[in-house]
């Protein structure tokens, strides 16, 4: 399968591009400086995932589209300064819709996460308080945003909302389509996943939430 990769150089992106080489896929993937380029056997078009002209490029051939983007903080601080353009997520998502329309691309899954949209009220309520309150909410609102974007779409899309997210080195994860019984998955289980579902096509047009 030939896969365009957006968000390839975060630190789940990155563990979902290695994934999709180790199944032997071909992997696209724009980022933003070519210098941060440093998985082999990837294809890397430097740009920015709102540029129309660059995405139509980089979907000539591609069988599926990866979105792994965030609004990025300086530091895993839940009210560290916001780096990224408040609607970079969504302004991706919608630009990369009308490119794939043009370019016959019909397959796309994006990582969201769990509590955003109708899922906040699934959350514990200390969780919700510090979410609401702090820059996290920044990036819940703008996965809102393309995730409302993405179901008015015509394309067969995947919406994954993981829990909270760790590094551990597993790549085991449960699904759940309504409120997950379990609070963290580790990065590589949300790869794994990515990777299982588009050889699958199991949750097309379904909003998974992952946990473990």
């Amino acid at each position: 399968m030939k896969l365009l990769i957006l968000g390839s150089t975060g630190r789940t992106g990155k563990l979902i591009t290695q994934a999709a080489i180790a199944r032997n896929h071909q992997v696209t993937a724009i980022i933003r400086n070519k210098s941060h380029a440093t998985l082999p056997r990837v294809k890397h078009l430097e740009g920015s995932p709102t540029d129309p002209q660059l995405l139509g490029e980089a979907l000539q051939g591609i069988d599926a589209v990866v979105v792994s983007l965030n609004i990025n903080r300086t530091s895993d601080n839940p009210f560290a300064k916001v780096t990224s353009p408040l609607t970079l997520i969504s302004d991706s998502v919608r630009t990369l819709i009308t490119a794939m329309e043009m370019n016959n691309v019909k397959r796309i899954i994006t990582v969201s996460a769990a509590g955003v949209g109708d899922s906040f009220k699934n959350m514990p309520l200390v969780v919700r308080l510090l979410i609401r309150h702090s820059n996290i909410w920044k990036a819940y609102e703008d996965h809102a945003r393309q995730e409302q974007i993405l179901r008015q779409s015509k394309l067969d899309w995947t919406i994954v909302r993981p829990v909270m997210l760790n590094n551990k080195d597993t790549d085991d994860y449960k699904t759940s389509v309504g409120k997950p019984s379990g609070s963290s998955i580790s990065r590589k289980g949300v790869a794994t996943f990515i990777l299982d579902e588009l050889e699958s096509e199991k949750y097309v047009e379904d909003c998974v939430t992952l946990y473990r």
